[in-house]
């Protein structure tokens, strides 16, 4: 590629960076005059969204093609496919920021920017049609003419297309085949898959025509909750977020044993947790986290683990829960932040629980403390924007305020506290580029929303969940705890290599009416689902989590997979603790049940720990080694069983053996003169 073609191919990603910037404010400003009820018509109101997040899906589909045009690399191949949007990775990302490297062009190039092209021009033409004529669609449904269905014939395949550039093939041929056994699925001669004859456009009202199904049925999720908060997160990020977080983890990682851990821990548990991505998340933090900890002593293949593991926090700690804790509060019609509240204990449990097991690790190879010092500066400079603008988010949340209202209240508090930031108050470019990285964030996750609508209307029209239900209760052994156990590896099956929306949706139609047949309450049926589902982004053979981070370390992948769910097995005990102890919960209520029943997860996350990376206060033989997993088996027991015999059985063995290990330290090495 000759100089004078390089610039006029980068000149066209800064003028599709301004565009989505321009049309990002108007969707803000919008959304903004939205939150204070000056849109009369919800049908055109949510219309008008969807085609604001088609125009900027094209843009950042547009920006794909040129970044490949370019030869800009976000890493490996595999990145772009791994769970998360490709846009968020970084500098080094598909947004347009990573050098340009000239090289030739491929067919696969050639093919994105003609999928670009026919996508934008189907997606942009059919949400256009929907928005002008909502009023109209909304009163005549189902009954359509036939332009109307070839209308919506058009925006069905070219969000399909949209789709399948920003979120891979795996999750496009899903959608799709539930979109074709919505239409088909009566000419399936098996009495689980069959359903009744629809009329075609009964279907199409239920796939991209009803302004209120279908494509448009998370998409109000998307506007009303997800927007202003995933805006706020990337405000901060703008602020200086990431380096006062790692510039925390360093502060702790000086004081404890394997302390070069502790940025991870603690960085990418807390971007996690705002972010609600795993992948994504690897890649920004991991850049900074994962060399630090090769530097301290650990492994390429743990290092990545450790990182991949702390990521995936993100998705299960409160506030934003990887998009499913708005999934979860749809499905139940309860308020977005009683699904906060009740995951609060799980998720502080599982940080616990990868604590216990990097800290049980550390000691088994003697690892040091992080030597490098902490930059105190910018803790101070910058902790002022990030904490209180949390609290304000937090305090409006749960006093019943609309996610959108504290998104945007965090929004303005966070920007107006950077004027007080010193030397590290942000520049109008660093603020642009997180505005626009921001708009391309919310967008894409808003399309990933958006595909999957059809597909959850499927599930339930066909009634194809409830079926799935009584099959799996016919197939399995009459137990409940093993059919939780069939539940939970069904869920990580179905949860493999997709978003963790996506595979919590698909959890959760296929389980979780299954498991409220078995008597658990549907908060904790759907919260059981949920959680496995967010295992599948370390289970191998996809990992994407796990991959994105061996892909930094250097590591190979399977051996940062299996480190990762070793890592990860510390906390298999929670989702099970709080189907069979609903007050884990029923956080803020807390109660001396509540204490007693968190004091038994962390005695089976530390005995997990002792058992897996066999380490207590020395190396443990095979008999000891065995001692402590037959406490853990106990452990789960007691968890389960409601006769308090086996809580007791399950401290006594721990107590002893620990007593026993205590009392028989490891024989000191003779020196070479006392060998003498």
């Amino acid at each position: 590629m000759d100089q004078v073609t390089l610039k006029r191919w980068k000149k066209a990603d800064h003028v599709l960076d301004n565009l989505t910037l321009l049309v990002g404010v108007s969707m803000i400003i919008y959304l903004a005059i939205a939150v204070f009820g000056l849109v009369s018509s919800s049908v055109r109101h949510y219309s008008t969204f969807v085609l604001f997040v088609m125009v900027i899906s094209c843009f950042a589909s547009f920006k794909v093609f040129i970044g490949e045009r370019l030869g800009k690399k976000f890493g490996e191949e595999g990145y772009e496919e791994a769970g998360d949007a490709v846009l968020i990775f970084g500098e080094e990302g598909s947004t347009g920021k990573g050098s340009a490297i000239p090289r030739k062009i491929s067919l696969r190039v050639w093919i994105t920017g003609a999928l670009s092209l026919i996508g934008s021009v189907l997606a942009i033409g059919g949400a256009a049609f929907i928005r002008i004529n909502a009023d109209r669609l909304e009163r005549t449904s189902p009954f359509f003419d036939s332009f109307d269905m070839a209308m919506g014939g058009v925006f069905t395949v070219g969000v399909l297309i949209l789709t399948l550039i920003h979120w891979g093939l795996t999750l496009t041929t899903i959608v799709a085949l539930a979109i074709a056994y919505f239409f088909y699925g009566q000419y399936i001669d098996h009495p689980l898959l069959s359903h009744p004859a629809y009329e075609p456009a009964f279907v199409m009202n239920y796939i991209g025509l009803g302004v209120t199904q279908g494509f448009f049925w998370f998409a109000q999720t998307a506007a009303d909750d997800i927007f202003f908060l995933v805006i706020y997160a990337t405000t901060l990020f703008g602020l200086g977020m990431m380096p006062m977080i790692v510039e925390a983890g360093r502060l702790v990682g000086g004081r404890i044993k394997g302390g070069a851990a502790a940025p991870a821990i603690i960085g990418s548990g807390a971007v996690a947790a705002v972010m609600g991505t795993a992948v994504s998340n690897v890649v920004l933090c991991g850049r900074f986290t994962i060399p630090l900890m090769v530097r301290g002593g650990y492994s390429p293949a743990m290092a990545g683990a450790i990182e991949a593991t702390a990521s995936t926090a993100g998705q299960i700690m409160p506030p934003v829960l990887g998009l499913a804790a708005f999934l979860i509060a749809g499905f139940l019609g309860i308020a977005y932040i009683e699904v906060v509240k009740a995951a609060v204990l799980p998720g502080v449990l599982y940080m616990t629980g990868v604590t216990i097991g990097v800290a049980v690790y550390a000691m088994r190879y003697n690892l040091p403390k992080l030597r490098e010092p902490a930059n105190l500066k910018i803790i101070w400079r910058l902790i002022p924007a990030f904490v209180i603008s949390f609290l304000t988010v937090i305090i409006l949340l749960v006093n019943y305020y609309s996610p959108s209202v504290a998104g945007l209240a965090g929004v303005v508090v966070a920007l107006v506290l950077s004027v007080f930031q010193g030397p590290y108050r942000p520049k109008l470019k660093e603020m642009k580029v997180a505005l626009e990285e921001g708009m391309l964030l919310v967008s894409l996750l808003s399309l990933l929303l958006i595909a999957i609508g059809p597909l959850g209307q499927a599930f339930q029209t066909t009634n194809l969940s409830g079926k799935l239900g009584v099959w799996l209760i016919s197939v399995l052994p009459d137990s409940q705890i093993i059919l939780l156990v069939g539940a939970a590896v069904l869920s990580i099956i179905l949860g493999i290599g997709l978003p963790t929306p996506v595979a919590y949706l698909i959890a959760a139609l296929a389980v979780v009416p299954f498991m409220i047949q078995l008597g658990i309450a549907p908060l904790q049926a759907h919260y059981f689902a949920f959680y496995f589902a967010v295992y599948a982004t370390l289970s191998p053979p996809v990992a994407e989590s796990a991959l994105a981070a061996a892909k930094i370390s250097g590591a190979g992948f399977w051996e940062t997979g299996m480190q990762s769910m070793k890592l990860a097995a510390t906390t298999f005990i929670i989702p099970f603790a709080f189907v069979f102890n609903p007050v884990l919960m029923a956080f803020p209520n807390i109660s001396w049940t509540m204490v007693l029943a968190v004091m038994e997860v962390l005695v089976i996350q530390w005995t997990s720990s002792i058992y897996l990376y066999s380490f207590f206060r020395r190396k443990l033989n095979a008999f000891e080694r065995y001692g402590f997993l037959a406490a853990v088996l106990l452990g789960y027991i007691s968890m389960m069983r409601p006769e308090v015999i086996y809580t007791i059985l399950a401290y006594l063995l721990t107590i002893g053996l620990m007593a026993w290990v205590w009392f028989h330290p490891a024989p000191k090495q003779k020196s070479i003169l006392e060998n003498a």
